[in-house]
């Protein structure tokens, strides 16, 4: 067969530029990491997410390590044209703020200091109601009567109050997997986040309205002394995944066609390469390390399937003619 070399040339630089342009995966091994914050105004990360998908209706929370006394140290906060204090949550229950209205928890709840927290708030236009909980239990609850949806403008700030020169309300302490989900979420769901644990990743459970994402603060400008530093979670463990790649080996049967063809079921077809999705299929095609965050296509399987026909865990099948 003649091999048409101006096709197999645009092939190739079409490849080429897709795995130039798509994210790396996250290094295999890596421990989880959370912020340390510093215990000055000038130790903060500051960003402006697009906040209309979580206007109506939001749950924030984190895990948070409260490491200096006091009760209203905040670590979340945000300001827009019309509210200095549009949001803003304390690490010991005394912040609870929506539309620059507040209510004050500290007395129904003890955060130990150097200990890490579950901590979340919900809020909605529907309800005006806002929910405070602490290691998944609600620990109180105020319906407020300003209803509007949150503003689009504005700008999130982790560290401190973004309005405040009270040394007592910077943070000082740890953030971990904080994320805004676009919903207010169950009684049951938090306490579900909670039992699962800081080291689980309970809240990709999550993902279709998880707006604003931990992934994304961990990438955003770090200002004065914030660092990433070691939560404590373990390191994923290499060894049972290595098990499991060499029982799949043995047990491996070669396909009567080409194995990029199951990328083609419906399970897999036009759907997003997450994770998860990658890994059902790593154990074969380490190639797929690549494209974790494409849309896998008929356009992608052909590429594939032109350059490496021969996949299979210590299975080969023979180019498709």
């Amino acid at each position: 067969m003649k091999l048409n070399t101006s096709i197999f040339r645009s092939r190739t630089i079409a490849v080429f530029l897709l795995l130039m342009v798509l994210p790396a995966p996250a290094a295999s091994g890596d421990t989880p990491k959370s912020l340390q914050f510093g215990r000055t105004f000038s130790d903060y990360v500051k960003f402006t997410p697009d906040m209309s998908r979580v206007k109506n209706a939001l749950t924030i929370c984190s895990w948070v390590k409260k490491m200096l006394s006091g009760d209203y140290r905040s670590w979340f906060s945000r300001t827009t044209g019309s509210h200095q204090y549009e949001l803003l949550i304390s690490d010991a229950g005394g912040f609870n703020y929506i539309h620059s209205d507040s209510v004050d928890f500290k007395d129904s709840v003890t955060v130990p200091l150097n200990t890490w927290t579950h901590q979340c708030q919900s809020w909605s236009t529907s309800t005006g109601q806002m929910r405070v909980y602490y290691n998944g239990t609600m620990i109180g609850t105020k319906t407020f009567s300003d209803r509007a949806p949150l503003e689009e403008d504005g700008y999130i700030l982790l560290g401190h109050d973004s309005g405040s020169q009270n040394e007592g309300d910077q943070f000082g302490g740890q953030l971990l997997k904080l994320n805004v989900f676009g919903r207010v979420l169950t009684d049951e769901e938090i306490a579900g986040m909670y039992s699962a644990g800081m080291c689980s990743e309970v809240e990709k459970n999550y993902d279709d309205v998880r707006f604003i994402t931990w992934e994304r603060i961990l990438s955003e400008t770090k200002t004065g002394n914030v660092s990433e530093v070691e939560s404590g979670c373990p390191a994923p463990v290499e060894e049972e995944e290595e098990g499991e790649e060499e029982e799949e080996e043995e047990e491996c049967v070669c396909p009567t066609h080409s194995m990029w063809d199951v990328l083609l079921e419906e399970k897999y077809l036009k759907q997003n390469l997450t994770e998860e999705k990658l890994t059902e299929l790593k154990s074969f095609w380490t190639i797929l390390d690549h494209f974790v965050g494409s849309t896998i296509t008929e356009g992608i399987v052909a590429h594939l399937k032109m350059f490496h026909p021969k996949v299979g865990g210590g299975c080969e099948t023979e180019p498709d003619s």
